[in-house]
Parts: structure tokens; C-alpha cells; sequence
């Protein structure tokens, strides 16, 4: 046995963190911008189980319990809500999860090598832009009078479309923002993964007669299996969040009966109702469910595959 490894545990800390000090005081400032924004704010999900009154120290506020998670669950547009957000967050996230990873695949072996790291930063770029300019590029090609779409269709003789005042268009048209917004950037994380293969082995694949498609599938897809899985259990700590600022803009007295999720009625009861207790137990209640999604994956996927975050 090592001289090491009969060191008590204090001691082994201790050696470790004087071995690696450098990198501690590195990690000091992300630490601390974590805590003071992601740790301290924990401190006030007590609202979502008192009585809040506008002005006053919501630390002095009655104890109510699960009041507010009740009146949620009883409102009558608790199922609409709930089917809106599952239909809008899982439904985008299902079409844009693999349309990332094919991108990744279809840059990565790309022969014209100039045209991939121009699709690559041509569908980047989107990721920049905010929820508002994207839908406000949206409504140059849907608007019911000047949209692109509804004039070509009044030149060609045919019926206009009200894009935003359909429900049946709430989905689809968020999902084609989705997709255009946010794809080309996350598949940067795949390329990077698929830029750490062994050329050797691709190489050996060529001379073995494999063409793109079976190296793709044989060897690309599964070197970076455990990256998408990855992706994929972070991705269920969010899987319930929708873009309030795309879906707001793009909600009308027409079509909210279909783009009403939890994102926009915690918005409308907690800044435009100042219900900052109800609005505290909303989002409350749509994190943990969030939290057990992402518990859920992970162990599902640690007993299948041995791939986990922790």
C-alpha cells in the first residue's frame, strides 16, 4: 500500500488542495457568482407557501402551506396549461434533438470543407438573435396583411391564412422558430465530440471497404453515444421550460387556448397580477417536475448504458 493511500481523509484533502491550489482559486469567482445566483434566491421559495402583499416583507407573511399549489391544480385552465406546455416543450424537443445530431453528422462529413464551416456558422448565428427579433422575423412571413406567405397566396387567387389566429399554428410555428433558433448551435457540442475520433480507425474503416453511411452509423454515431445522452439528461432538467418571451409574442385573444403555458401564466400572475406567492408555486411546482425528469433519466440511464451525470 502507497504512502498515500494511508493518509487519513483530512490529510488527503488537505495534500490534494496544496498539490492543486491554482486551480481552486480559479474556480473561486464562478463558485461565488453561483452561489450569490443560483443558492442565495432558494431562500425565497418560501413565498410559494405564504400570503404576499405588495410593499410588504414577504418573510412576514402567514404561513398557507400548499394553498397556492392547490388553487392551481383546481383552476380551471390547469389541464390546458399543462397540455400546452407538454405539447410546445416535449414536442419541440423530440424533432430538434436528432435534426442536431444529423446536422452534426451531415457538417462533420461534409467534402467541401469551405461550405461546412459556412453552414456551420450560417445556422449558428440565429442563436443570437432574442425571442422578439425571431418572431418578429417570423410576422414578415406570416402577418395576416403584409406576411410574404399571405401575399403570394392573395396574388395566386387563394385564401389568406391567419397563422396567428389559429391554435393549430402555435405548434408547428414554434417548433420552425425552434428549430431555425437554436439547432446550428447546439450541435456544436456533437461536432466537437465527433472531431475526437481516431482517424486511424476511420481509416481503417475506408480500407475495409465501409463507405460514409457505415462509418457514420458504425463508428460516428456510437463514439458519441455517451455525449448524447449527456445532452440528453441535461436537457430533462428544462424539459417543461418554454420560450415566454416567443410564445408571448406570438399569443393572441384567438389562438390562447393553445400557446397558454406555465411560463406565460406565471409571467401574467406574477408581474402582471403581482400574485408573487401563486406565481412562487407555479414555477415551484413546473422546476420539480423538471428535477424528476432529469433524477428519472439519469438513473434510467445509468441501468441501461452505465452513462450518467452523477
Amino acid at each position: 500500500m502507497s504512502e498515500t493511500a494511508r493518509l487519513p481523509i483530512s490529510r488527503k484533502i488537505k495534500k490534494g488542495f496544496l498539490s492543486n491550489w491554482e486551480f481552486y482559486v480559479m474556480l473561486l469567482p464562478a463558485i461565488a457568482v453561483t452561489f450569490v445566483f443560483s443558492y442565495l434566491p432558494l431562500y425565497g421559495l418560501q413565498i410559494a407557501f405564504k400570503t404576499t402583499r405588495l410593499g410588504a416583507n414577504y418573510l412576514n407573511g402567514d404561513w398557507i402551506g400548499f394553498d397556492h399549489f392547490v388553487r392551481f391544480f383546481n383552476a380551471g385552465w390547469f389541464g390546458t396549461i399543462m397540455k400546452n406546455t407538454v405539447l410546445l416543450s416535449v414536442g419541440s424537443y423530440l424533432i430538434a434533438f436528432p435534426f442536431t445530431i444529423m446536422l452534426a453528422l451531415m457538417i462533420f462529413n461534409a467534402v467541401n470543407k469551405r461550405l461546412a464551416k459556412f453552414t456551420q456558422t450560417f445556422t449558428y448565428l440565429p442563436h443570437l438573435l432574442s425571442g422578439v427579433v425571431v418572431i418578429g422575423i417570423l410576422n414578415l412571413f406570416v402577418n395576416g396583411e403584409t406576411g410574404l406567405i399571405n401575399i403570394f397566396l392573395r396574388l395566386t387567387g387563394q385564401e389568406t391564412i391567419s397563422f396567428f389566429g389559429r391554435n393549430d399554428m402555435v405548434l408547428p410555428l414554434y417548433i420552425i422558430t425552434n428549430l431555425w433558433q437554436h439547432v446550428g448551435f447546439s450541435a456544436i457540442v456533437y461536432l466537437a465530440a465527433l472531431n475526437s475520433i481516431d482517424g486511424s480507425i476511420v481509416e481503417s474503416a475506408r480500407i475495409d471497404g465501409a463507405n460514409k453511411f457505415k462509418i457514420m452509423m458504425k463508428i460516428q454515431l456510437p463514439w458519441i453515444l455517451p455525449v448524447i445522452v449527456t445532452m440528453l439528461i441535461l436537457n430533462m432538467g428544462h424539459i417543461l421550460n418554454v420560450s415566454v418571451d416567443k410564445v408571448l409574442l406570438m399569443q393572441t385573444d384567438l389562438n390562447i387556448s393553445a400557446s397558454e403555458v406555465i411560463a406565460t401564466y406565471v409571467y401574467k400572475a406574477g408581474i402582471q397580477g403581482a400574485q408573487y406567492g401563486f406565481a412562487a408555486a407555479v414555477g415551484l411546482f413546473n422546476n420539480c417536475i423538471n428535477l424528476a425528469m432529469l433524477l428519472f433519466i439519469n438513473w434510467l440511464s445509468r441501468r441501461i448504458n452505465e452513462t450518467s451525470i452523477f
